[in-house]
């Protein structure tokens, strides 16, 4: 099962993506606008948006991609790889 993680710190890119991995998802990381943001999360089986760290235009953008795909999100107000572990472990995407 895959799943894209957006926004949250660069710097813990590599702690999020183990703590997913440990609970079995594949993971994409996008801390930053990248081009075509929309066509790059629309195969992944659920999104994770960090609300604390990431551009509003961005959560826009995959807010709408999600709705249209029909992939089930999350927003965590929080960016701690705690907070990310705790939502995954009951996150039935």
């Amino acid at each position: 099962m895959s799943i894209a993680i957006i926004g949250g710190m660069d710097r813990l890119k590599n702690l999020y993506e183990r703590q997913a991995k440990d609970l079995g998802y594949k993971v994409k990381f996008f801390g930053r606008k990248v081009p075509n943001l929309g066509k790059r999360i629309s195969k992944v089986n659920g999104i994770v948006i960090l609300t604390g760290m990431v551009a509003h235009h961005m959560v826009a953008e995959v807010n709408r991609t999600a709705r249209l795909r029909r992939i089930p999100f999350l927003h965590i107000p929080t960016s701690s790889v705690a907070g990310l572990k705790k939502v995954l472990s009951g996150f039935k995407p």
